[in-house]
């Protein structure tokens, strides 16, 4: 019975932390893709980026927003 709840509590764990680390890995592409030095600079830089899209696109997720940025500025690039 033991083992059953730590795989639950593992499993539960494992869910709630893999969106924060794909969130910050997609953050750290977006800094590199920008060639910001400032984590406070990329901050600000997305975040003002994300607010236009929650007009355009509302009720997504936080990841998706993120991943359209990151979309739209390799499009642009090219």
């Amino acid at each position: 019975m033991v083992y059953v709840a730590i795989i639950i509590f593992l499993i539960v764990i494992a869910i709630i932390v893999k969106p924060r680390i794909e969130i910050y890995h997609l953050k750290q592409k977006y800094r590199q893709l920008m060639f910001l030095s400032s984590m406070e600079q990329a901050e600000k830089s997305l975040q003002l980026q994300i607010q236009r899209l929650k007009v355009k696109y509302p009720g997504r997720t936080e990841k998706w927003y993120i991943e359209k940025v990151i979309f739209d500025l390799e499009r642009d690039r090219r």
